[in-house]
């Protein structure tokens, strides 16, 4: 072969396409994730559009019988009816800090608070006000505000004494806003 064939060769095969192959991506339950976190997965899916039946007795992805695979089926299928953007399958909320005084938690219910955040489950009767603590009303607060102002960094700020979680921090008729 000349140098001119070899060159027009290799000219030839750089020009052409070669496809791109893409990689399908799937949501599914974290390993370890505890019985009352899938079935809330389940829970929130299967309200929020999900056609659940297939995880029903009888339905095709019925077997393996499990918590985890229910919730992982539910979860992927969310995140596939959402256009398979990060945030619909990893959700995650804005707690306080373990390690905030009690000053700074009322500071953060009371900015939150004058922020247009509904703040009445916290209060007597609502359905966050159990626990009656000013760290679970804090948090609870500052997610509001957090979910309610873009979902951002700064939004979960509360001057250094505010953090991520990845794992629902609901509790009983107490939901954590997503």
């Amino acid at each position: 072969m000349s140098s001119l064939q070899l060159l027009t060769l290799l000219l030839l095969v750089s020009t052409v396409a070669i496809p791109v192959v893409t990689c399908r991506q799937w949501c599914m339950a974290m390993p370890g994730t505890s019985d009352e976190q899938l079935q809330a997965n389940i829970d929130f899916g299967c309200s929020n559009g999900v056609d659940c039946t297939p995880i029903q007795p009888g339905g095709t992805c019925y077997d393996p019988n499990t918590l985890f695979d229910h919730a992982s089926y539910v979860m992927n299928a969310y995140y596939q009816s959402h256009g398979r953007i990060e945030d619909a399958c990893s959700r995650q909320w804005c707690m306080a800090m373990p390690t905030a005084t009690n000053e700074q938690l009322q500071a953060n219910i009371d900015f939150a608070c004058s922020q247009n955040v509904d703040c009445t489950p916290i209060k007597p009767g609502g359905t966050c006000y159990e626990p009656n603590t000013l760290f679970d009303h804090a948090s609870f607060v500052m997610n509001a505000y957090y979910q309610s102002h873009g979902r951002t960094e700064d939004a979960c700020r509360f001057n250094r004494t505010g953090c991520f979680v990845f794992i629902d921090p609901s509790n009983g008729s107490c939901v954590y806003y997503t």
